[in-house]
């Protein structure tokens, strides 16, 4: 094979790979499933829009709520909600393409600012893009801190490469920004401080990242909570979450079936190619190498820190593995069976990856936000809405106080108010004090003190999946009346509640009739 023959077939090569990279980056975007957080968005975002003042009190739970309310993704909901009015799902849905693209991107150019050659920059993308599965296949806040988040990587990388500073002052303006669309901002913040003490232990200028970094945070303080916005965050951080899956650590998760087999592996062998090459590598860059560690530690505690670990290891190590394949091109035993098999078979496989990445994102996309009613219907992993019990309430003009899913809460706020007023849901720490927030879940799973919630708080509805331990308990109570049951949830409602008014007139079998699941 001649040069020009070989570097023919390896340009055509590249584009194949350039091209593959897009389609998987589009297809792990491609998820249609609304995300539960979503309609707490939505709702508040009506309170902003339609109301006099700012929101800074809980008007949609029964229960006890903080005062006041801080809701660290209130622009989040102040963006959403016109952006859904107008243009619906679509809108959403291609908001998220949009920033899933930039945070492809900007890890691409990062890479690409490191010295790593398109086609390797591109592969690091390739490599990671689980990061968009977990990240952003939802439309909600955190696909704001994951755009934001290789921004700042990509500013920060520029300016400790060319010794330019100018470019690090945009990261203030960006904070504002950032700080108001969802908490995920003390990740920016943590970021700079790690480039601040590479830099430091490099002996290498650092000054210049402490002062971004004082900026970073005081700037912070534009935000309509002033001050107490930072106690909220300080405790947000520290306070344990044992009932919140996503804030479960990688082992707890595996051993509980929240992660599969292969998300598990996955990350496996990323830490172990990672270290591998960074041994062979002699890799003694003090700034990537302690950025690496402590993202490493805290996907390892909880999993939505996961993408952090994922967007470094796309942009740092696509050097070493350039550096590691020019070695491998140095030697004429390796270039010859390249160019005899090793160039044909990977041109093959890039192009049958093509065709089943193609296939699969073109069957699958969709600008439609998916509600799936049921479990096994339309769904995405185990999530689905109780579509069927909210219909009824609104069918028959059920009102008060609703006990439900904490799973469902938010889409009761976005469906049911001023209606009915709900405890708990996926607000969190933002509104219920801890306490309240523990009965709750003592109740949810069956505790032993599962009851205490029901009295201290009472309600005159439950809805509940037909799978948490409550609901086997709620059967057995007298003065509850199962109204209405699919194969995914089951509504309650108390005998003697206000809200029990012209329903318990009919009978079982004519409320069970109006039921999907019978």
């Amino acid at each position: 094979m001649t040069a020009e023959e070989l570097t023919a077939r390896e340009s055509r090569l590249k584009s194949g790979i350039g091209l593959l990279v897009l389609i998987t980056v589009l297809d792990s975007l491609a998820g249609t499933v609304a995300d539960p957080d979503l309609w707490g968005y939505l709702a508040f975002g009506r309170l902003f829009w339609e109301g006099r003042q700012f929101p800074y009190h809980d008007v949609f739970s029964y229960v006890p709520t903080l005062d006041p309310w801080i809701y660290h993704e209130w622009l989040t909901g102040v963006l959403f909600y016109p952006i859904y009015q107008s243009l619906g799902a679509y809108g959403l849905q291609l908001l998220k393409y949009v920033l899933g693209l930039a945070a492809a991107g900007f890890i691409y150019l990062t890479a690409l600012k490191r010295g790593a050659p398109p086609v390797i920059a591109a592969l690091g993308v390739w490599v990671v893009n689980l990061f968009l599965v977990m990240g952003y296949s939802p439309v909600r806040a955190q696909v704001f801190t994951y755009a934001f988040f290789p921004l700042y990587l990509y500013l920060l990388e520029s300016a400790r490469i060319t010794s330019r500073w100018r470019g690090l002052w945009y990261l203030v303006p960006i904070q504002v920004l950032w700080c108001n669309l969802h908490g995920g901002f003390v990740s920016g913040l943590g970021l700079i401080a790690l480039y601040a003490l590479g830099e430091a232990l490099s002996r290498r200028p650092f000054r210049p990242y402490l002062g971004v970094l004082l900026a970073s945070v005081l700037i912070t303080l534009l935000n309509p909570y002033g001050p107490a916005y930072w106690n909220y965050i300080l405790r947000a951080i520290t306070m344990p979450r044992p009932d919140i899956t996503e804030w479960a650590s990688v082992v707890h998760a595996y051993q509980r079936s929240l992660i599969t087999n292969f998300e598990f592996y996955y990350l496996l062998a990323m830490i172990v190619f990672s270290a591998l090459l960074a041994w062979w590598a002699r890799w003694r860059e003090a700034t990537a190498g302690l950025a690496l560690a402590v993202t490493l530690y805290l996907g390892l505690r909880h999993l939505r820190h996961q993408v952090f670990f994922m967007m470094l290891v796309g942009a740092y190590l696509p050097v070493l593995v350039t550096a590691y394949w020019e070695v491998l091109r140095s030697r004429p035993s390796f270039m010859a069976r390249w160019e005899r098999l090793g160039l044909k078979i990977s041109t093959l496989l890039v192009a049958f990856m093509l065709v089943v990445y193609s296939f699969g994102f073109l069957r699958y996309f969709s600008l439609n936000l998916k509600i799936p009613p049921q479990p096994g219907v339309q769904t995405e992993g185990a999530l689905y809405y109780p579509v069927g019990a909210i219909k009824y309430i609104q069918k028959h003009r059920l009102s008060g106080t609703l006990l439900i899913e904490f799973i469902w809460g938010e889409y009761a706020l976005w469906t049911t108010y001023p209606q009915c007023r709900v405890a708990l849901d996926g607000r969190y720490e933002t509104v219920y004090p801890e306490a309240v927030a523990q009965e709750y879940f003592d109740f949810l799973y069956g505790r032993d003190n599962w009851r205490q919630f029901l009295e201290h708080y009472p309600a005159d509805m439950i809805l509940i999946s037909l799978k948490v331990p409550a609901y086997p308990l709620i059967l057995k109570e007298s003065r509850w009346r199962l109204i209405y049951s699919d194969t995914g949830c089951a509504l309650f409602l108390r005998s003697d509640s206000l809200a029990a008014s012209g329903v318990l007139g009919q009978s079982r079998s004519q409320t069970a009739a109006e039921s999907p699941g019978h």
